[in-house]
Formats: C-alpha cells, structure tokens, sequence
C-alpha cells in the first residue's frame, strides 16, 4: 500500500513521460518484492477476506499501470521533434529488457522469485547485457549503419560473453547446474572441447534475447527515433564503465577460467572477424528502407513457432540442433526477402523480437531452475511477472501511433 502511495505521488510531483516511467518502475517493484508473500494467510478463516482484498490490490494495480503507461506514450506535439526525455526512457527500458531477456525471463537459477536477488540480478545483467547492446546500437546508428553490421556486433558480444568472459562454452559442468555435464556431452565436438548445442544456444541466444530483441522493442517505442543516437559522450563513458566493471566481477569468478589458451585465443580471433565483418557490411550502405511491409501479427506469429521449434524438438540433441539452426536461417532469409520485397519498419523488428521473448518466457514455465530449490508459487509467479513485462513491452512496441506515421513519411 505505502509502495503504491509513493508511485501516486510520483506521478503527481514528476510529470510528462519521465514521471510515468518511474511509477511502472516502482510498481514493478511492488509486485517483484510481494512475490513471497501473495499465498499468504489464503487459508483459514481469514482466507475469503484476504483472497478479496489481494483481488482489489490487483485491480488497483493494474488500475495504476494502465494509467502510467498512457502517460509514457503520450506522443509529443511534433512526433519528429527531439525527446530527451524520450530517449532517456528507451536507454532504461533497454537495461532493463537486455537483462531480462538474457537471464530473469528463463528463471533457469535459485533466484527465481527472491526480491533480494532479483533487484540485485536486474541492475547487474543491465550492466553486462544492457550496457553493450547500447555501445554497439549507438556505433551502428552513428555511422547510418543497418541491422545486419548490428547483429553482427552482438554476435561479436555473444561469443565474447560465452567464451571470454564467463567461458561457460568450455565447462564441463558449470556452477552446479543440474544436468549440465550430461547434455553438453550429446553434442560434444571433442577436437574443439565445445557442445555444438551449447554453441548454437549461447552465441546464438545471446544475439537475440540478450541485445536484439530488446533492442527492436525500445526502437519501436519511438519508431521516428530508430535511427538516431540516444547515448551522449557522458553516457558512453558510463555504458562502457558499467560494462567492464560487469565483466571483471565475472571474470574475477574461479570458475570463469575454464577455457584453454588456444581456446581463448582463437575466441578471440572469432570476436575479432566478426567485429571486423560487420564494419564491412556497414560500409556498404544498404538503399533505405521502404515504408508498409508485411502484416505484423503475421511476423509475431511466424517468429513465435520458429522460436519454440527448437525446443520443442530438444536442442540438446544433433536432431534438435539441426531443425533450430535450419529454422533461425531460413527466418533470417525470410526476413530479407520480405524487407526487400514490401519493405521493413521498426514494428515489424519489434514483433520478430517479440516472439523470440515470448517463446522463452513460455518455455520458463515447463521447467523448474537447474540450480537451488524454488517453490511453485515464487517459480510460476515469478515466470508469470517476467511474462507481463514482456507483454507490456511489445504491445507499446506494436501500438500504430503518431511516431509510426512520422517513420512512414520520413521514408516513404
């Protein structure tokens, strides 16, 4: 109630777009810290009456996000007119997606559900997750580059992360995660001492959920901004500090050392192709890009079933391997064709993104975390929190608004 209190005056004290951010920040809050206690005194005699009291804090809730998410998207008078405040928002919706798409949407370790570890984990994996992605959409955007030189930078990330970073490609068995050993074996390439599946899974998953995905989704919040610079010199410095210092914790872990120095070495030797592909790519300016395009539903649902056929098929298999590398490839051409063919916008990278998270945050609910031991409730309540976000999120993304018909005509 006193967290709910604060947010109302929040948003009185702090207007425009910036004070509604803050509000859906501090109720995210509220429902991330109320997760040990909603199943609480449900039984016995008091049971009716605190189940309809929970039932009315639910209502005000959902009461009170609705709201702030109106204020949020309000559009400005000039939707082509720069928005400080704007940018500010999509800087931390992108910390804040970055990290939980990358670690908090698959509920996979012992911090499901702890308030504690959960507001420890968010601000940290910001750093790690969210802060890169900024540095590389703000050297693409910069330099007029496109897409395809910045997906090639977050895979330059991805393998750092996996293989110089945590090094979690070359473990064996990595911080006690259940199962690990056994199904890093089923695709073992003994002469390179990697998982063919971990591989696919980690670079892979690390490009999409860690920086692309929620890249797309804060892009389509403000589409007549998606090609411009949000970061100024001061917050360069900090991305890259909060990015570094991240990865010294990370890497100041014993168990982050379990990679060989050949393996290192020719680690680096990939991050540093790649790095050096995608400044080609973006050398060769693309022709820009055209106004209509696909139908976005169409788009979201095409990428939800390509991103759960994978698991559904087991990854961890040669055969589950193959139909996720054959179906993320043959998405990836689909893509091309069809922003060649009828044009691409921001909405539709949003909705491609879209799917890929919530094919995750589906997925969360079938397993319980490889690490501790989480109650049903905290595990289902915390996949249920991570889900809405997510939801929230992209239906902001794929709203048709002002800032869409503004990008329409800025490139139609």
């Amino acid at each position: 109630m006193f967290v709910l209190l604060a947010a109302a005056a929040v948003g009185w004290l702090v207007r425009g777009r910036f004070g509604g951010a803050l509000v859906l920040v501090l109720i995210a809050c509220l429902i991330v810290a109320s997760f040990p206690q909603l199943s609480a005194d449900l039984v016995g005699d008091r049971g009716l009456a605190v189940g309809v009291l929970r039932g009315a804090e639910v209502v005000c809730l959902g009461v009170a996000v609705h709201a702030a998410a109106r204020r949020v998207h309000r559009p400005t008078t000039d939707p082509l007119k720069p928005d400080i405040n704007g940018k500010a928002i999509q800087v931390v919706a992108v910390l804040g997606l970055c990290a939980i798409g990358a670690e908090l949407l698959a509920a996979y370790d012992d911090s499901t559900g702890d308030a504690a570890a959960l507001a420890f984990a968010l601000v940290f994996f910001a750093g790690l997750y969210g802060a890169p992605a900024l540095l590389a959409r703000e050297l693409v955007r910069r330099r007029g580059w496109g897409w395809p030189s910045l997906l090639l930078l977050f895979a330059a990330l991805g393998t750092a992360q996996a293989c110089l970073i945590d090094q979690s490609m070359f473990a064996v068995d990595y911080q006690g995660y259940e199962g690990w050993k056994f199904f890093r074996e089923q695709t073992l390439i003994p002469a390179l001492g990697i998982s063919a599946s971990n591989a696919y899974s980690f670079v892979f998953g690390h490009v999409i959920y860690s920086f692309a995905a929620p890249i797309a989704l804060a892009e389509a919040w403000a589409p007549q901004r998606a090609r411009e610079p949000w970061l100024s010199p001061t917050g360069i410095v900090a991305a890259a500090l909060a990015y570094l210092g991240t990865a010294a914790v990370i890497l100041a872990d014993p168990e982050s050392h379990t990679g060989s120095p050949m393996q290192l070495a020719v680690s680096s030797g990939v991050v540093v192709a790649v790095v050096a592909a995608a400044l080609l790519v973006g050398r060769a300016r693309a022709t820009a890009t055209k106004a209509g395009g696909p139908p976005v539903w169409a788009v979201l649902l095409i990428t939800l079933v390509v991103a759960l056929a994978p698991d559904l098929a087991d990854t961890t298999s040669w055969r589950g391997l193959a139909v996720g590398v054959v179906a993320s490839g043959a998405l990836g051409v689909a893509i091309l064709v069809a922003a060649r063919m009828w044009g691409w916008s921001p909405r539709h990278s949003a909705a491609a993104g879209l799917g890929f998270l919530l094919a995750r945050g589906l997925m969360a609910f079938t397993y319980f975390p490889l690490i501790g031991n989480v109650e049903p409730f905290a595990k289902y309540a915390h996949n249920t929190a991570m889900l809405i976000v997510v939801l929230i999120a992209g239906a902001v993304a794929l709203r048709q608004g002002p800032g869409v018909l503004a990008f329409q005509a800025h490139t139609g």
